[in-house]
């Protein structure tokens, strides 16, 4: 069941996407009640803090280094406008300033082939196994084919057996890099999504998205 309001305007925003709104509410799989919405540049603190919370694991795993916390021009170009080539859903718990995010999910369009697009998630420890990675990944895989863009590639290190077994699920194809680690790539085809747990729940949470814009456009 998703809730949802659009009244704010989205800084970054491609206006002219009309299948996604402002943002949603719904709810994680323990029935956390749950904000998605796109990252605004008011955020930059929000953001800081996040990346501050991770264990030292998440971190290595996300930015493969142990350094904790995020470099700030990361956190400037993150959160800047970009004409459609970049965007960025978070996941936030509404009206509780304790917890800076749940997760974020983000696209960065390929300056080689307009079509593809890297991406990156990020779970805070303590929400992750909540089924926040596949909300995300439905938020941006919205936006990204609302823009033109038809594959996600992602870059998983060995180590990282939850994101490799996650993208393994999806269907995504892997190919092994020479420096460490795994390049995959996720065509935006939900026919070609396999029967697997992990699909499934990626269809049913794109198809609670799909709904609550239908309803909006058509109330």
């Amino acid at each position: 069941m998703v809730d949802q309001t659009a009244n704010w305007s989205l800084v970054g925003f491609n206006s002219n996407i009309p299948i996604l709104l402002d943002h949603y509410r719904l709810h994680l799989r323990d029935q956390l009640p749950v904000l998605l919405r796109p990252l605004l540049p008011d955020d930059r603190e929000r953001i800081i803090d996040a990346f501050k919370r991770l264990s030292p694991e998440s971190t290595y795993f996300r930015f493969w280094t142990s350094f904790r916390g995020a470099n700030p021009t990361f956190i400037d170009r993150l959160c800047a406008e970009d004409q459609g080539q970049h965007a960025s859903w978070i996941i936030v718990i509404e009206d509780n300033d304790d917890v800076p995010g749940v997760g974020g999910g983000s696209f960065w369009r390929s300056a080689e082939n307009a079509e593809m697009a890297e991406v990156s998630f990020t779970v805070a420890d303590e929400f992750q196994g909540q089924g926040a990675g596949t909300l995300l990944l439905a938020a941006i895989w919205e936006h990204a084919y609302a823009i033109g863009i038809r594959q996600f590639v992602g870059h998983v290190l060995d180590d990282n057996y939850v994101m490799l077994t996650w993208w393994s699920s999806l269907g995504a194809a892997h190919v092994r890099q020479p420096h460490g680690g795994w390049e995959l790539t996720l065509t935006l085809d939900e026919s070609l999504l396999p029967d697997t747990s992990a699909a499934n729940s990626l269809r049913q949470r794109l198809a609670a998205i799909r709904a609550a814009d239908s309803e909006q456009s058509h109330p």
